[in-house]
């Protein structure tokens, strides 16, 4: 039997990251954000990690796993998650986006567009779906209050 491989969403990010890197240092593009302006990434970065954060708190209060291919216990609503439906992919979004105002270069500025479009097309679906299965009315009550993103 073949395992199907699941990769998770932070090392898909990470991924990304590092190849647009590779390609910027080959290639290298324009910097449309320079000192000390690109600096402001490291607010962006630190938000991004705190969003990630207070975010794995709530589920772990909940007893719920954060892997996207386990089954869910609950329905997390409270902390970041009253804001939005997915605040880990906000918080590693903005951690890409924190990344590539400190790199500077519009090739990076790339990176979380990449991502947003990958969590939009293979994670969200999947797991709403998911949600809606396990948690029926209670789930669609929450995703009918609370935006996907912000």
């Amino acid at each position: 039997m073949v395992k199907k491989m699941k990769i998770k969403p932070p090392f898909i990010a990470l991924y990304y990251l590092v190849c647009l890197l590779i390609i910027n240092y080959v290639f290298p593009t324009q910097k449309i954000f320079s000192k000390p302006l690109n600096y402001s990434g490291i607010i962006f970065i630190v938000l991004g990690i705190s969003l990630i954060v207070w975010a794995a708190i709530s589920f772990k209060k909940q007893n719920t796993p954060k892997d996207p291919f386990k089954k869910p216990t609950a329905v997390v609503v409270d902390g970041p998650f009253r804001y939005s439906r997915n605040p880990m992919y906000l918080g590693l979004t903005t951690v890409l986006l924190g990344t590539s105002f400190l790199n500077g270069s519009w090739l990076i500025l790339m990176t979380p567009t990449l991502f947003i479009i990958t969590i939009q097309i293979f994670f969200i679906p999947m797991e709403e779906t998911k949600m809606e299965n396990l948690f029926g009315t209670k789930y669609l009550d929450y995703k009918s209050k609370v935006r996907r993103w912000i």
